[in-house]
């Protein structure tokens, strides 16, 4: 595990041999790259779709935030600036619908008292779980319809201040939720009920995480404010730093080769750590690509 400072300097002269921005190429053979690399850029209002380094397309979405794929193939992504969870066909990137939205032209609150959507996932009873972050809540819509079914987790429980895009049920059937305001990882149960703070404040050295994901039984955090991905074991047990890197938004671990890929609002681009020893790999999409701007969320499609 080595300090990102240490890191660049070797790192660096290495990628500015491979030529511009558009024509860098990871490294990796390609069998073991992503099939598709989705980021969201919350300030370029879109979905981006990339390719062996190379922009491949994108889809509007107005503060694009969290991207999870649907039960039925479909990928959702919340749109945090205009409170919708949008529907992309996975391959072409073209909109489907608005999943979940409130009809201007009716009475009716559709969407609920949705504000500012971070997160929307997938639960284990196949009803769509939303992060509410303006208002502190979770809450839940039909999986098939995008109807309102109510709050999950009412505003504030337990102190939850900013619920993140980093907001997904473990293997363990639990919800579990950043905090991003006062630092902390809270667990839900199936009922919505709080069932502990997985992870204390600043535990670890916690700072407004954004971003979490289970990978071989551990729980890797983005720390976003002190530049640190934080790794905690099933218990909520603190193992170590596993690596840093510049305002690490969101991560996730690619489906084959195991390696860490990192977005980043601060760098503008996705970074690759090796998944073993969190040591800097190189660039997947170097800064800007495709007109990428406010880069804070990942999602490897396989």
């Amino acid at each position: 595990m080595y300090s990102l400072l240490a890191v660049l300097p070797v790192l660096v002269p290495s990628l500015q041999s491979l030529g511009p921005a558009h024509h860098r190429r990871p490294s990796a053979p390609p069998d073991e790259l992503p099939v598709r690399l989705l980021v969201s850029g919350f300030e370029s209002n879109a979905v981006h779709k990339y390719r062996d380094g190379l922009a491949r397309g994108k889809a509007a979405a107005s503060g694009a935030q969290s991207i999870v794929r649907g039960p039925d193939g479909l990928l959702y992504v919340c749109a945090e600036k205009t409170d919708k969870v949008l529907r992309l066909d996975p391959t072409t990137l073209v909109r489907i619908d608005a999943f979940v939205e409130d009809d201007p032209l009716t009475p009716a609150d559709e969407n609920g008292p949705l504000n500012g959507p971070t997160s929307a996932t997938f639960g284990p009873d196949g009803l769509l779980y939303v992060a509410s972050f303006d208002n502190d809540r979770i809450l839940r819509y039909d999986g098939q319809t995008g109807d309102y079914l109510g709050t999950f987790v009412g505003a504030g429980a337990a102190g939850l201040n900013g619920p993140d895009a980093g907001t997904k049920f473990g293997a363990d059937g639990l919800l579990y939720v950043p905090s991003f305001w006062n630092d902390r990882v809270l667990r839900y149960d199936d009922q919505g009920v709080f069932v502990d703070e997985f992870v204390s404040a600043q535990e670890g050295g916690l700072r407004q995480p954004r971003d979490l994901v289970q990978h071989a039984g551990d729980w890797y955090v983005a720390s976003s404010l002190n530049d640190r991905i934080l790794r905690f074991d099933d218990q909520g047990n603190f193992i170590d730093v596993f690596t840093t890197t510049p305002q690490p938004y969101s991560l996730a671990f690619h489906p084959r080769d195991g390696n860490l890929y990192v977005v980043s609002p601060q760098t503008e681009d996705v970074r690759v750590f090796a998944g073993d020893t969190g040591n800097l790999l190189g660039l997947s999409v170097s800064a800007g690509t495709g007109d990428l701007v406010g880069a804070v969320y990942v999602f490897l499609l396989d």
